[in-house]
């Protein structure tokens, strides 16, 4: 009897302590949990502050990079334009393209008339993919538009220079503001027109600003 005794209670503390060690895990669990998705969240919101922001700054001192090699004529893009400008003189071409991305690169890193800076980006990617066109020869093999050459990986990959733009473009790049006119009532008395600059008595234009 004794011996019956023993072993029940000796199993009875064997399941004890399997309860307490799942119980154990499960809080280590649930207090790991939480923790990750504070890391995670402490994460994903730097990466929402300052990720656009870098991607902006890079992405300038590669143009400001890539410039001061053509200023320099150390570019090893020189020999491209040679074969695709053929019609226009090398040097003034190449040093003219670098200053060009010089101001497209200080714009972006200095963030100043970034309108204006994203606008010569584009207008410089797209000459860029114009030479596709003019000297298809040196981009392609065998005239295959699948199959690029070293300069045509070269080319191909502004594609991924003029999307960061347009990723810039759509969250730094800060809307004109509208100056918004609306017939405005006054009980009894002749209505006004409400502007940013105040009301204005009927009959009265509210001044022309477009200049």
């Amino acid at each position: 009897m004794e011996l019956i005794t023993q072993t029940v209670s000796r199993g009875e503390d064997e399941t004890t302590i399997q309860l307490q060690s799942v119980v154990y895990e499960k809080k280590r669990a649930s207090l790991r949990r939480p923790l990750r998705s504070e890391w995670d969240e402490i994460v994903l919101a730097a990466l929402h502050r300052r990720s656009i922001p870098t991607l902006r700054v890079a992405l300038g001192l590669v143009f400001i990079w890539f410039g001061a090699l053509k200023v320099f004529g150390v570019s090893p893009i020189i020999p491209i334009l040679r074969e695709t400008y053929t019609f226009l003189p090398l040097p003034v071409l190449g040093f003219s393209l670098g200053i060009w991305e010089i101001l497209i690169g200080s714009g972006l890193l200095c963030k100043r008339a970034l309108r204006a800076t994203l606008g010569l980006l584009c207008l410089h990617m797209s000459g860029t993919f114009m030479a596709l066109w003019i000297a298809p020869a040196v981009f392609f093999n065998h005239g295959n538009p699948l199959v690029l050459t070293a300069s045509g990986e070269f080319v191909a990959k502004n594609i991924v220079l003029l999307t960061a733009g347009l990723v810039i473009a759509g969250y730094e790049v800060t809307p004109r503001a509208r100056k918004r006119v609306t017939q405005l009532p006054t009980n009894g008395q002749r209505s006004g027109l409400v502007t940013t600059d105040g009301v204005l008595p009927s009959g009265q234009n509210s001044p022309d600003r477009s200049c």
